[in-house]
């Protein structure tokens, strides 16, 4: 037979098995194919263990996870994906076995100073983070993102996106009837003022208190956190942590008109429980976060947005009018009687492909596992049909950019950081600096492994160097 029929043909074969579709059915109990593998593995993160590495098989990819706080497991974990296979595992020691391929990060736990080092041809990078980017400011910059060939972030751009992960689900927006507007003007008369904010972290990298506390100046706001603190929060919710889900918080916010829905930072596509938390209990949020929100959004009335406004006084003067109007102001609530209307966000959330205790779905950290496996499982696949029939190229290489993560600087809320005294206490934070030294320690890291470096600790001597480059003349 002709080399090109032989071509033709084991391309066919591999795209056939490698473009397979993913199958949210897979995950589910019952499913046929869950149990070809093993009959103790039930899921798609088995939790049954093998202690000693020289019995698993040496045709499945190991994943090591190198930040090893989310692997909770001990010894290899067998992941059983529903078009791949791969061992997930914290043990170092395997760094340079041959058959590990590939290594998680979790992005707030990510160290310049401990990574697996030096980095083969072979080994593929992850990078997991659905926290705030103000948790390690390396990951914002390109010079870093480069460096992993995939990402789970917030940012829609990234390869197994997580914009939605604290949205529970479009129900979660509407299942909750709002308190009658009635009932919130009674509270009014009796001293309720018509803005909730309710922060204990200050001094963010947004600078939300510096915004609160200007349009304090112009309209009244109960402060219960210990940000801005003017006003005590019941004592049975005074835990941040234990009460955060709690019926009694809930019941306490929807009696307020409006909810300052102000994230710990800015970014593209970042927004947390802070904006969905008051759509949930009928409180309309005034918010400031990723500025591609309205995305996100029940319909296109629904929350209140401080870049529409360019004053403080003015946003203040516009919350007057809904907080005198009740017409007006019930028109922010309008979804929750007549529904979402906004085709990108339930068409996201449709169509995602995890979820939060969604039936046939993996939770997104396991979904991401499944993800980096098949990706893994394709590339090895391929090479064994280049090594053995050259004519078979190998798949290129993938690798993130920019537009996976990538933020902009800090800055005040208000005013310019030029006319901060010394002694302000967002400026003491360093969030300037802090985000332009990630940019060094990325370049620092960029550099480490161009020189094939072997020994993470002289990561040092590279940031030095790299931080004299970007003062230098």
């Amino acid at each position: 037979m002709a080399p090109g029929w032989r071509d033709t043909l084991w391309l066919a074969l591999f795209v056939a098995f490698a473009e397979c579709q993913f199958d949210p059915s897979s995950f589910e109990p019952n499913h046929p194919g869950v149990n070809m593998f093993d009959d103790r593995i039930f899921s798609a993160s088995s939790t049954f263990n093998y202690e000693d590495p020289s019995r698993i098989d040496e045709d499945i990819p190991i994943i090591i996870w190198w930040t090893e706080r989310l692997f909770l497991d001990d010894g290899i974990k067998l992941l059983n994906c529903p078009d791949s296979v791969c061992y997930s595992t914290s043990d170092r020691t395997l760094i340079d076995d041959p058959r590990t391929r590939g290594f998680y990060f979790y992005g707030t736990d990510l160290d310049p100073e401990d990574m697996p080092l030096p980095r083969k041809p072979h080994h593929e990078w992850a990078l997991y983070h659905e926290e705030s980017p103000m948790n390690n400011y390396m990951l914002v910059h390109n010079a870093m993102l480069r460096l992993f060939n995939h990402t789970s972030t917030f940012r829609r751009e990234s390869d197994y996106p997580l914009s939605s992960n604290a949205l529970i689900g479009l129900d979660y927006l509407t299942e909750r009837k709002p308190v009658p507007i009635t009932e919130k003007n009674i509270a009014r008369k009796e001293g309720l003022a018509p803005i909730l904010y309710l922060q204990s972290h200050c001094n963010v990298a947004s600078d939300r208190d510096r915004f609160v506390r200007d349009l304090m100046k112009h309209i009244d706001i109960d402060s219960l956190g210990q940000c801005l603190h003017n006003k005590d929060i019941p004592k049975e919710l005074q835990d941040p942590v234990e009460t955060m889900e709690s019926p009694e918080l809930y019941d306490l916010i929807s009696k307020y008109k409006f909810h300052i829905a102000y994230e710990n930072a800015i970014c593209k596509d970042y927004m947390t429980e802070k904006l969905f938390r008051p759509l949930h209990v009928g409180s309309v949020p005034i918010y400031k976060g990723s500025n591609r929100i309205r995305d996100w959004l029940p319909n296109n009335k629904s929350a209140i947005l401080i870049e529409d406004f360019s004053t403080t006084e003015e946003l203040a003067s516009f919350l007057k009018y809904l907080d005198e109007n009740d017409d007006e102001y019930e028109s922010y609530l309008s979804f929750k009687q007549t529904g979402i209307n906004n085709t990108f966000l339930t068409d996201s959330i449709r169509k995602r492909e995890w979820g939060l205790n969604e039936q046939g779905k993996p939770d997104s950290l396991v979904g991401f596992e499944c993800h980096i496996c098949r990706q893994l499982t394709r590339r090895h696949q391929r090479e064994s049909l280049s090594s053995s029939y050259p004519y078979v190229s190998s798949l290129p290489e993938h690798m993130a950019n920019s537009s996976h993560l990538s933020c902009p600087q800090p800055y005040p809320s208000v005013g310019e950081v030029e006319d901060l005294p010394n002694d302000d206490k967002w400026l003491q934070q360093m969030w300037i600096e802090d985000y332009w030294t990630g940019l060094d320690k990325a370049e620092a890291l960029t550099e480490m492994l161009k020189n094939n470096e072997t020994n993470p600790g002289s990561f040092m001597d590279y940031l030095m160097r790299a931080d004299k480059m970007r003062f230098s003349p």
